[in-house]
């Protein structure tokens, strides 16, 4: 019976997910085929067009020597990232939990597996995932690369629940892989090495680079100083802008020390004063390293998209953007690992009790990192469904 329940919530949810992420799905007939609609690399994935200040985010940049993006191996990787037979009983597959039109993240507290069981923490969005160079992936950072990290859901027993074994033989029964991978790496051979090197190159074409946030930068010139107003914003905007980039010395807040760079990445786990979860006790990096320094530290994944990526934190405690600017206006909590950017000289928590028109300010800064053209572009998209009107 408890099964019975746990597969009816998953069916709710996953159409939930969908009516949400596409409102215009009613109205346009979406037709899921069962082979993708091409199998060439119909678009630029290895050398787009980026603006200065993407280009120059370069040294964080972790694509191994070994595993470049090329248009062929995305092209594959997009078509394996769609594909809903890498699951055991081919229900999901990883965009399920990674949905494009909701920032390439899970409306879901936490996400719903294969048999209709829940992860153990929220997913995490995928945008500008490449900007990374610790390498390491995961809330709790136990993948040592992105290689590892993509073929990981594949073989949870809750996400995907496929062996190893299982998805090397699904994918080579398939017709439509073997030119995949020949165009990809040389010729058919299906291995681990390859899903993963494929996934992992098209997760890294996930870059955000179109935001109202990256078109005034890319207007202003590499001379404006991060806290200086955009023309193109509103007082609000700015106020929001200066509150993120200025540290609390200026009279800001010092969002930008830990989210840093204009990939607005987190470039080492933190601990930012979140008390213990209300479902179980997670000591993210910790529990991995087994060291106490490292209890309760988590990575965090780009800002980018983040207007779209509700629940929030790793465990999706925060519904809104409201509530995650409310705890750190006023309710970082005390730890031994708390992090030095929440700290006051005398250790304790800051409090920097922010008025409604700051918080929505820096409400507003947030949702200029909304990338909708990122979010609606066609190499992304899922190459199993023919749209028509």
């Amino acid at each position: 019976m408890s099964s019975d329940r746990s597969f009816l919530a998953f069916v709710m949810l996953f159409a939930a997910t969908w009516l949400v992420a596409f409102p215009g799905f009613a109205q346009t007939k979406h037709v899921r085929l069962d082979e993708p609609a091409s199998l060439s690399p119909d678009y630029n994935y290895a050398n787009p067009q980026m603006p200065d200040h993407i280009r120059a985010l370069d040294f964080l940049d972790n694509t191994p020597a070994e595993n470049p993006v090329t248009d062929e191996g995305a092209h594959l990787g997009r078509v394996l990232f769609h594909d809903r037979q890498l699951s055991k009983n081919g229900l999901v597959s990883c965009a399920s939990c990674h949905t494009a039109a909701i920032g390439f993240d899970d409306q879901t507290r936490f996400s719903i597996g294969f048999s209709g069981q829940i992860t153990r923490r929220a997913a995490m969005p995928l945008a500008n995932a490449r900007f990374n160079p610790r390498g390491r992936y995961f809330w709790d950072e136990r993948a040592p690369t992105l290689e590892d990290q993509v073929l990981d859901p594949l073989t949870d027993p809750i996400e995907m629940g496929l062996m190893p074994k299982q998805a090397i033989s699904r994918i080579s029964s398939r017709p439509w892989y073997p030119p995949l991978f020949e165009a990809a790496f040389g010729d058919n051979e299906v291995t681990d090495q390859r899903i993963a090197a494929a996934l992992a190159q098209f997760v890294r074409t996930l870059i955000s680079q179109s935001s109202p946030y990256d078109k005034a930068k890319a207007s202003a010139g590499p001379d404006t100083s991060a806290t200086e107003p955009f023309p193109e914003f509103n007082p609000t905007e700015n106020r929001g802008k200066f509150l993120f980039f200025a540290d609390r010395s200026q009279g800001g807040v010092g969002c930008s020390s830990c989210h840093e760079t204009d990939a607005f990445v987190m470039l080492r786990p933190r601990n930012n004063g979140l008390p213990p979860s209300d479902r179980e006790i997670d000591n993210g990096l910790g529990e991995i390293t087994g060291e106490t320094a490292d209890n309760r530290l988590f990575r965090a994944a780009s800002l980018k998209n983040i207007e779209k990526t509700a629940p929030y934190m790793h465990d999706g405690r925060f519904a809104s953007l409201d509530e995650v600017i409310e705890h750190y206006s006023g309710k970082i909590e005390p730890h031994p690992n708390l992090s030095a950017e929440l700290r006051n000289p005398d250790g304790s928590p800051i409090r920097l009790n922010l008025d409604d028109q700051d918080k929505a300010a820096l409400i507003a800064f947030l949702n200029s990192l909304t990338d909708e053209e990122m979010m609606a572009d066609e190499r992304f998209s899922d190459p199993f469904i023919l749209t028509t009107n």
